[in-house]
């Protein structure tokens, strides 16, 4: 959505990491709680200004990857409650048909998010233009 680059921070997706898939999602998990705490501690600085559109334009990307990323954990819930039991449970088929609706929006609004961040990171830096920390 913007025009900011996009940062590389992570190996190329050949490369397999070197820890089970649930431990590294999960680790990975609590890395994006931490970032946006530390966000959050520094955001309240004045000497941090010159920054905050940059770091708007970091949430945004992050959101678009978090919609790629709620996409993906929705396959993958979807694909581990599909496999057995082989007969269908009418029960299960509406807690996945529940689980769809649940990640459809939550889809949803992390688009909108991202779209209030694109918003937010042009007029924080026409509100900030000639400015200097």
């Amino acid at each position: 959505m913007g025009s900011h680059p996009r940062i590389a921070l992570r190996p190329p997706p050949d490369v397999p990491p070197a820890r089970a898939p649930d431990n590294e999602l999960y680790d990975r998990g609590a890395e994006l709680v931490e970032a946006a705490m530390a966000i959050h501690r520094v955001a309240a600085s004045p000497e941090a200004g010159r920054a905050i559109p940059a770091v708007l334009g970091c949430i945004e990307s992050a959101l678009q990857e978090l919609i790629l990323a709620s996409a993906a954990l929705e396959r993958t819930t979807a694909d581990l409650a599909s496999s057995p039991p082989a007969r269908p449970d009418r029960h299960a088929s509406r807690v996945v048909e529940r689980m769809h609706r649940g990640y459809a929006n939550l889809q949803d609004a992390l688009s909108d998010a991202q779209a209030a961040a694109a918003a937010a990171r042009s007029l924080a830096s026409r509100a900030l233009g000639g400015r200097s920390s």
